[in-house]
């Protein structure tokens, strides 16, 4: 069964962040896009003959040049400015900076903007952060672009955004971005904004906690949209990290850097994708391998229509105790006078035998999961037959996070979320797909793109997903 992919994760671990090159945007305080209002603090263009030369083009979002922009060479030491170079771009856009050696601590002439070290704390090394960041601003538009180093450059400059996050088991400190005073505190519940911040072509946002760098993250924000969301970030040995950051990137106006200098291992929880290929094992109700399996098209490739009394066995597999996220694409042709399963784990329903059912009820007309009891099988109803739409792809979703369930339709909540603490069985019971042991319990239409996951996938995750895949 080669298309059943099963990948297990864990955390990533940083194995090379000292000297990552990266760049970050820049934003005023208290009013001034000059971050803060420091300006020329060195004032040392050109006092040597050993320059580097920065030169470049001022444009915004749309390519069109921006005469007489302002722009202004910061060195950050990850708390505040240091050092600042200024430059006015001519009638025609252009603008050139000449560099001496030892201005912005040589990291130019060494064709680094960013230096980052961490170490392990156990052996009293203390980790840093700085950089050189080029910051342009014409009107109320402004920007960001890496400094390079003996070729022109075109720096973009664009409307401001609101941008918020959260952090992951955060209670405190603050996120400071990059080559700027702007730092925004980190709520109880781990969450942060800013209220305006420039676009840029990366940006840097970086975690400390009592003057101490713990962790930084390099993305890019978008021209569209007012507001940048990131989603819930991790810190993993000083890189600030998601595991979904190239899913979610488009869909909430960023794009994410995080592969180059991370190394990923394995980790914790298990992922299950199926493609619907041919190669998943289909079943008749009564436990025979099925001699021939319906593939149409898919809402990408192929998908399968199970036939009457047909399943997709995963064998034991056993993803319900926790957190978990269940996910397909479909297209249903609606009821047809029987209940109409999507996962089940059971070998048939009672409570020593059946842990967990996700169908349609034909008797009330609802989708409802079912849950093991210590006495008896209960049902937490989500929406009617008119929440899934008939004859359409459409990607529904059921989410267990901290023993409360919720389904999605088209990255969208169906209801309330409910409690969901299914029973402990004694003995390992079928893990399906799309049907049961009972001949006329199979899912009354086509299925695409599962997907298995013993983690609780965020509501803005549910949505990408969806996103990412929609017909037009």
């Amino acid at each position: 069964m080669n298309r059943l992919i099963v990948c297990l994760k864990k955390p990533c671990q940083v194995w090379a962040l000292a000297l990552a090159a990266s760049l970050a945007f820049f934003a005023c305080s208290n009013g001034d896009d000059v971050a803060g209002g420091v300006t020329d603090i060195g004032n040392s263009i050109a006092r040597e003959p050993d320059t580097t030369k920065i030169a470049g083009t001022v444009v915004d979002m749309q390519g069109n040049k921006m005469p007489a922009a302002r722009l202004t060479l910061y060195w950050d030491n990850g708390y505040a400015i240091e050092d600042s170079l200024e430059a006015v771009a001519d009638s025609n856009a252009q603008f050139e900076f000449k560099v001496a050696s030892n201005d912005m601590h040589g990291y130019l002439q060494n064709g680094r903007t960013t230096a980052i070290q961490y170490a392990d704390s156990a052996k009293g090394v203390i980790n840093a952060f700085a950089g050189v960041y080029l910051y342009a601003r014409s009107g109320s538009l402004s920007g960001i672009s890496l400094p390079p180093s003996g070729k022109a450059t075109e720096v973009r400059v664009g409307s401001r955004k609101a941008l918020r996050g959260s952090m992951s088991g955060a209670t405190s400190g603050k996120v400071h971005i990059g080559g700027t005073h702007l730092s925004a505190d980190i709520q109880e519940d781990g969450s942060f904004s800013f209220d305006s911040i420039p676009p840029g072509m990366q940006a840097e946002l970086i975690y400390s906690e009592s003057d101490s760098v713990l962790g930084y993250i390099p993305f890019t924000i978008q021209d569209e949209g007012d507001t940048v969301v990131l989603p819930q970030l991790e810190n993993y040995d000083g890189f600030l990290w998601n595991p979904d950051l190239s899913l979610l990137a488009d869909a909430y106006g960023f794009n994410s850097y995080h592969t180059d200098y991370v190394r990923w291992s394995d980790t914790g929880w298990t992922t299950v994708n199926i493609e619907m290929n041919g190669d998943e094992y289909v079943f008749n109700h009564d436990g025979r391998l099925a001699d021939s399996v319906n593939y149409v098209d898919g809402v990408s490739g192929k998908g399968v229509l199970l036939g009457a009394g047909q399943y997709i066995d995963l064998d034991t597999l056993n993803p319900t105790g926790g957190d978990f996220t269940l996910s397909l694409w479909t297209k249903w042709n609606g009821p047809n006078g029987e209940h109409q399963v999507l996962f089940c784990q059971r070998a048939y329903w009672s409570d020593s035998t059946s842990r967990f059912q996700w169908h349609y009820e034909v008797n009330s007309g609802s989708f409802a999961v079912m849950k093991s009891m210590p006495s008896y099988p209960e049902a937490i109803f989500f929406g009617d037959s008119s929440s899934i739409p008939v004859g359409e792809w459409a990607f529904i979703a059921l989410v267990s996070k901290d023993h409360m369930v919720n389904m999605y339709v088209n990255g969208r909540p169906v209801g309330e979320a409910q409690e969901f603490v299914p029973n402990e069985l004694n003995r390992s019971v079928p893990f399906r797909i799309g049907g049961n042991e009972v001949r006329t319990e199979t899912w009354n239409g086509v299925i695409d793109r599962v997907s298995i996951e013993t983690r609780a996938r965020s509501p803005e995750w549910i949505r990408a997903r969806y996103e990412a895949l929609k017909p037009e």
